[in-house]
């Protein structure tokens, strides 16, 4: 039997509240963050000592992940430095916000990290759902061809560029699957008074936030897509930003699946993880991922990583 966590505040104390981590650079090693993050180790050591409490199944840890994390690839980043830090082994799985949240209320999850405010809200207040926290954010933008024959670039929102590919009858690539992408996409065509479904210009790919855009390339059509994404697939596409919602940012957040209306769910591995992700040592993996590569972070942290040189 799993021996519970102890209530959040017993081991978040408040000196590691007020850790400011050390300047970025590339951390090499999880090992090494925590030695530059000393006062958290203490935090680590109390997620590592009650996860090797727990034994068998309950070691394991199934995350419900969006495919915007994984396609950006930092869901695999976050699973590796979790896995670093305690004795948990998490099994990730993905689809859109929808989809994850439909396995969490049938108990298939432990834990999700989402970004469909509506539907966690209403996930939430059904009881599925628990101690819901903001992880990081990132933006939305209108991607479409380099020629943009709608003039998508020279609209003001986005419900206004969504109205000039309505007028000009491009070809529009909507995820039609119910995810947190899905979703914004559909409340932008609201705002703009216009029903898109049924119209010859309109198509649906039922694929993740990745495949998708290359769906949009091939056939050289517009879409919604988080800049996450289309930053990691820029290269591989012949589409170009052409709109970024900044008004209205894209928050995931994280929120443990409710163990007193699923005796499966692994509340202690939900508490852990929860607690590392939002860490200024989780913070730092996200504001890290992409400077590498891409010379900024792919996605905005919400809390403490003061040094992170963070992007869009």
């Amino acid at each position: 039997m799993a021996r519970p966590l102890a209530p959040r505040d017993t081991f978040w104390s408040q000196s590691a509240r007020n850790v400011v981590a050390p300047p970025l650079g590339r951390v090499s090693s999880v090992a090494d963050m925590w030695r530059r993050l000393p006062a958290l180790g203490v935090i680590v050591a109390s997620l590592a000592l009650l996860a090797s409490s727990c034994g068998g199944d309950h070691n394991e840890l199934i995350l419900g992940a969006t495919t915007s994390v994984q396609d950006s690839g930092l869901l695999d980043e976050i699973v590796r430095s979790f896995e670093g830090v305690t004795d948990y082994h998490v099994k990730p799985s993905v689809g859109g916000s929808g989809e994850v949240l439909e396995k969490a209320r049938r108990g298939e999850l432990d834990v999700v990290m989402t970004h469909s405010p509506a539907d966690e809200d209403k996930f939430i207040a059904d009881g599925e759902g628990l101690d819901r926290r903001p992880v990081m954010q990132n933006f939305f933008l209108v991607a479409g061809p380099e020629a943009d024959p709608a003039d998508v670039r020279d609209a003001v929102t986005v419900s206004e560029a969504f109205k000039r590919i309505s007028d000009s009858r491009s070809i529009f690539i909507s995820r039609g699957d119910r995810s947190g992408t899905n979703v914004r996409e559909l409340s932008i065509w609201g705002e703009a008074g216009i029903t898109p479904q049924g119209q010859s210009w309109y198509q649906e790919s039922s694929t993740g936030q990745g495949q998708n855009l290359i769906v949009a390339s091939d056939k050289d059509a517009y879409t919604l897509v988080d800049s996450s994404t289309f930053t990691v697939f820029e290269k591989k596409v012949a589409l170009r930003a052409l709109l970024t919602d900044t008004a209205n940012p894209n928050i995931y957040t994280v929120i443990r699946v409710a163990s007193n209306k699923h005796d499966n769910v692994n509340s202690a591995g939900a508490i852990a993880f929860a607690e590392f992700v939002t860490s200024p040592a989780g913070q730092c993996v996200i504001a890290d991922f992409g400077m590498e590569e891409y010379g900024k972070s792919l996605f905005q942290p919400v809390g403490r990583c003061p040094s992170a040189n963070v992007g869009g």
